[in-house]
């Protein structure tokens, strides 16, 4: 079982790697994800050998992208932590993507419509190449919705 643990542990701190995060957060989440059980920091720092601020810092790190996410259990002061599913979801970070590609092509658009006909036309040419990362991002998009139905 410890082999098996080490192993999702290692795993999980890769994908951070990739993800261009801190190996700690992918250890953070695998140690949650193992665990059948609400977390808390105290634990996590305990399985892990972590410092306090370390596991704090990929906790918080992990709530912001949505994969980790507070409990609360009666009777208790403590922030207990657990896993959401999805980490290394390829979709779950092609959808973040093309949502901040998307408000940025709206929001370029918007200001092409404010401006003096100099900058109206560096924004056109730049929506031209913006338009074009939103299109491949939904068809990628569409590729993986397909791949799950």
């Amino acid at each position: 079982m410890e082999e098996a643990k080490k192993l999702i542990i290692e795993l999980f701190s890769e994908l951070a790697k990739i993800h261009g995060l801190n190996k700690s957060v992918g250890a953070v989440y695998a140690i949650l994800y193992l665990s059948d059980k609400p977390l808390t920091i105290s634990d996590i720092m305990e399985e892990l050998k972590i410092s306090k601020g370390n596991v704090s810092m990929s906790l918080k790190k992990l709530e912001e992208l949505g994969f980790v996410r507070k409990v609360w259990i009666k009777g208790e002061r403590k922030n207990y932590y657990e896993a959401v599913d999805g980490f290394s979801s390829i979709k779950d970070i092609a959808k973040r993507k093309h949502d901040l590609i998307a408000k940025t092509y709206e929001d370029l658009k918007k200001l092409e419509e404010k401006c003096n006909e100099e900058e109206k036309e560096f924004i056109k040419q730049k929506i031209k190449g913006i338009e074009r990362m939103k299109k491949i991002s939904e068809k990628i998009l569409e590729a993986l919705n397909d791949l799950d139905n």
